[in-house]
């Protein structure tokens, strides 16, 4: 399944003051990223306003009202853009409960400078928890069923009667879920083996190439899914959790992991880097360096194949 980044950018709607002084007011910026997820994952929702240091705002705790996802607000964080400038993300985590498409609902920043006040409307978006592959059934399976040694332990008074009556309620309850799970599986359509993850990577490429957002001027736009598709690459191909790492972090975890060249090494730390500066500080990257960090990545994925696999391709292809 391909996985990408959705990105929304938007004006921010500022209700104003009749006091207002005419200052610009401040701007507010929202990605969901990813789109498309299993349904066993979260999904990771940045909002951020930049305007000046003295401007102080309210992010509001987020929640679905029919209570069909879980959310947790996170971490704040505040970058300096300019001088005069600052840019604070706050970062809200989503859980799905299950498969089905889920709508974040509006969210309403109110803040405030000097004599100014106003609300940023940031509008509602959408995201899609899917089913699991076999793949990703059977790795989520490892982790199920853990009890703690303590729940194994009888409460003082127990009585075998109980005991009995209990474990046949269980019983029961496991017989209904492996019926419906059996029918569930009858029913559903085959689906299709998940392809390895450097093909996808090279697919996700290929349709970035295509888009040619670095020569529509959506510079930004382009670098955020660039990265967004060695992160993924990265957690397919070697199980490092590299989306929902920071850069500092997912680097120190893949240097302790020793799956990196020396040179592989360097250009993650480079490339990564200088896409938190083009995110969070603002640098105006050029077209010609946007396009050849596109190849910069290509090789990276093409260099990490492995060896077997890659003789195969070549064999194909004589």
């Amino acid at each position: 399944m391909t996985r990408c980044c959705a990105y929304i950018l938007f004006g921010a709607a500022c209700l104003l003051a009749a006091s207002g002084t005419g200052a610009e007011p401040p701007r507010l910026e929202a990605v969901l990223s990813p789109p498309e997820t299993p349904y066993h994952r979260s999904v990771l929702y940045a909002v951020t306003v930049e305007a000046t240091p003295e401007t102080r705002y309210e992010f509001p705790e987020l929640s679905s009202a029919d209570k069909t996802i879980e959310v947790c607000k996170t971490e704040l964080i505040s970058v300096p853009v300019s001088e005069g400038t600052l840019r604070r993300t706050q970062y809200y985590r989503i859980n799905p409960i299950s498969p089905g498409l889920y709508r974040v609902p509006p969210l309403s920043i109110s803040w405030q400078e000097g004599g100014e006040r106003g609300v940023l409307d940031a509008p509602s978006v959408a995201f899609t928890a899917r089913e699991l592959t076999e793949a990703e059934a059977e790795a989520a399976a490892r982790f199920a069923g853990i009890t703690a040694p303590d729940a194994l332990l009888p409460e003082k008074g127990f009585s075998w009667p109980a005991m009995a009556g209990g474990a046949a309620a269980a019983l029961a309850a496991v017989a209904i879920l492996f019926a419906l799970w059996h029918y569930r599986r009858q029913q559903a359509s085959p689906v299709a083996p998940p392809l390895p993850a450097w093909e996808t990577a090279l697919n996700r490429l290929r349709e970035l190439q295509q888009r040619d957002l670095p020569g529509s001027g959506k510079l930004e736009l382009y670098y955020v899914d660039l990265s967004s598709i060695v992160r993924y690459y990265i957690e397919d191909r070697f199980q490092i959790q590299a989306p929902e790492q920071t850069t500092p972090e997912f680097l120190e975890a893949a240097a302790a992991r020793g799956v990196f060249s020396e040179a592989q090494e360097e250009f993650l730390t480079l490339f990564l880097r200088q896409c938190d500066r083009i995110k969070f500080a603002k640098l105006e990257p050029d077209v010609e360096g946007a396009r050849e960090h596109f190849k910069q990545v290509r090789l990276f994925v093409k260099d990490t194949i492995p060896a077997d696999v890659e003789m195969e391709m070549v064999e194909s292809a004589a």
